[in-house]
């Protein structure tokens, strides 16, 4: 049951976060849109059409939920980044915005029939029989956290961009006799005899001279390299740290709960259950239950033979805006009169109300101390900073400054461009980014500037000494360097050997006899294509290229993990279209698919030219900081 209610997840959110088709084109990254830190209010606009920070926010959060979900772990926003969910979450709502404004210049429009046709037919929301089931339509958006209303305008845009994405590229086929040569390509096999030369049998080895030493010791020198390490005072300032320092006063906590008093409004909500009918008709007989005494969940079993769909306890805005007014103007424990939406006809019972309420400002008083507590330390930290950099700047030492100030100074002995120690271990504590970068770019005996990193705080920093990157010694690093020529001997040597091997089946003598005289197991390959690349069918990365370069009878040498690999062409196992016709098909829709993609990705361009792009840099970032 977990499964399938996982499976309805997964199909609903992909439904409607991305649409069916336009996933495919409007994934493109941010990078090559316009980018602006101070022009744009929204976080991001496209012609007309605003892209507000809450919007961006809840859709990120959205996909986070989702990949986490998937994932089996969570996402922070720092590995989003790195993954580059973010600009692609920006990037596509930035391409629904733009066929959005195309479809809204067209005029497209989407009836409440087409809505209500499109939910009845999504396999997700249907029974084992192909029918809708209201209770699984309710199920999934409840699993998904999305409202009813919520879902409809959703459906409602993917269903426009569908339109205008078929009206774009309805017409693109793929030519067969393209597929068939793609597909005669792609699906050719090939068959190698093979043996292995492990570079672990080579144990003649001897003992390395200096002199080879100490080629390899040049040659690898970047890789016995110790790197530059500075030795660093500095004094870094953080609000946290001032924290504890800051009275609030109490006129400015009634102050802040004056200004922010909407947000501590808790909207009413109600416990509602619903039967979803096909039309009035029906709805009219479960009202006649009612009214002949029958509970409401016998009414429902009677006309639909399901239960009431049970949404919860839900607020006005998370129902479509025709079932909410109904909802919310009945009384408790009342059942309203039957209503449409674009779903169907609706008979709704109301069961209990938590009505709705301010937070008082006991309720929120340490919430309010935190926040206002944590403004006025950032206020002190910015003055103290300001006051640090004006003594500075006055010529004061670094000891001097802080000294009046009451601050206090920190020293590091060495620390290395990635912020570890000379025992390779990170030094602990240091100030956020970019407190390195500068620490390295600050000459010795010199201070650097009052800088901002990026966990809020600041610092300034003096450079007290630098020790520059050197390469060690040969005695200081001989254990390595005669590791890697003993590991470079017996590679050299075992290609060495599979040369002569390979040469003499070359020559004529049978693969096998070669493999058993050398001691070695004579096997053969699956059969490979030239893009396998699984572990268990390839037994190195370079063969099949190579393969595929032969005919049958020859042979070549491969690098494999252990050593080296020789391979004789044993035959080649040609594709036949007619023969695979499903394949051939899906080659076929797969070629066609690229080919809308591409067209759509020069309509999505030519959209972006015309109505322009633009994104707000800094709120991005803001937004994204405070995630």
């Amino acid at each position: 049951m977990a499964s399938k209610s996982r499976n309805i997840v997964t199909k609903i959110v992909v439904f409607v976060l991305f649409g069916l088709l336009i996933i495919s084109f409007v994934v493109w990254g941010v990078g090559d849109i316009i980018r602006t830190p101070s022009q744009v209010t929204a976080l991001a606009e496209v012609g007309d059409v605003r892209i507000e920070e809450r919007d961006f926010r809840q859709t990120l959060g959205r996909e986070l939920n989702r990949l986490s979900a998937r994932l089996g772990r969570r996402l922070d926003i720092e590995q989003a980044q790195a993954l580059g969910i973010v600009d692609q979450v920006l990037g596509q709502m930035i391409g629904r915005a733009l066929f959005d404004q195309k479809a809204e210049d067209l005029g497209m429009l989407v009836t409440k029939a087409q809505i209500g046709q499109r939910i009845s037919k999504e396999p997700a929301f249907q029974n084992t029989l192909g029918e809708f089931d209201p209770s699984r339509f309710a199920q999934a958006l409840q699993i998904s956290n999305l409202g009813e209303q919520e879902y409809v305008d959703s459906l409602t845009r993917d269903i426009i961009r569908q339109q205008l994405v078929g009206a774009v590229t309805g017409a693109v086929v793929a030519p067969r006799q393209l597929a068939e040569e793609l597909f005669r390509y792609q699906q050719e096999r090939r068959v190698a005899q093979i043996m292995t030369v492990p570079a672990s049998s080579i144990t003649d080895l001897g003992e390395p001279d200096d002199a080879a030493l100490a080629a390899i010791h040049t040659e690898l020198s970047s890789q016995f390299m110790a790197p530059e390490f500075r030795g660093v005072t500095y004094v870094q300032l953080r609000a946290e740290d001032l924290l504890s320092e800051v009275a609030v006063p109490e006129p400015e906590l009634r102050d802040e709960y004056e200004s922010r008093r909407d947000d501590y409004v808790i909207q009413e909500r109600r416990k509602i259950e619903q039967i979803v009918l096909p039309d009035e008709a029906t709805a009219r007989q479960v009202e006649d239950q009612l009214k002949k005494g029958a509970t409401f969940a016998a009414a429902a079993e009677a006309v639909t033979g399901q239960p009431p769909i049970d949404l919860g306890e839900v607020e006005k805005t998370d129902l479509p805006v025709e079932l909410a007014e109904a909802a919310f103007a009945a009384a408790p424990d009342t059942v309203t009169e039957p209503v449409q939406s674009p779903l169907g006809w609706h008979v709704i019972r109301v069961g209990a109300i938590t009505p709705g309420r301010e937070r008082s400002f006991d309720e929120v008083r340490d919430e309010l101390a935190q926040d206002v507590g944590m403004r006025l330390a950032v206020d002190s930290m910015v003055s103290i900073a300001n006051q640090l950099d004006d003594s500075l700047g006055g010529g004061a030492s670094l000891e001097e400054a802080v000294s009046a100030l009451n601050l206090k100074l920190v020293r590091v002995e060495a620390v290395d461009s990635q912020g570890n120690g000379r025992d390779g271990q990170p030094v602990e504590d240091l100030p956020g980014e970019p407190f390195l970068q500068v620490a390295f770019e600050t000459p010795a005996g010199s201070d650097s500037l009052l800088t901002e990193a990026n966990d809020g705080g600041y610092f300034v920093l003096r450079t007290d000494s630098v020790d520059q990157a050197r390469l060690r010694p040969l005695a200081e690093v001989r254990d390595q360097v005669v590791a890697l020529w003993r590991d470079r001997q017996r590679a050299e040597r075992a290609e060495a050997k599979a040369q002569e091997l390979a040469e003499r089946v070359r020559t004529g003598t049978e693969f096998e006899t070669v493999a058993a005289e050398a001691g070695l197991q004579a096997s053969q390959t699956e059969p490979l294509s030239r893009f396998d690349s699984r572990a268990a069918n390839n037994p190195a990365p370079t063969l099949p290229g190579k393969l595929f370069q032969l005919q049958p009878g020859e042979v070549t040498t491969a690098q494999t993990a252990e050593g080296h690999l020789i391979a004789k062409l044993d035959k080649i196992i040609p594709a036949d279209p007619a023969a695979s016709p499903e394949e051939l098909a899906d080659t076929q829709d797969g070629v066609a698919t690229a080919l809308r993609n591409d067209l759509l990705e020069q309509f999505a361009a030519a959209l972006r030219a015309r109505y322009g792009v633009t994104v707000n840099e800094r709120l991005v970032e803001n937004t994204l900081a405070n995630f």
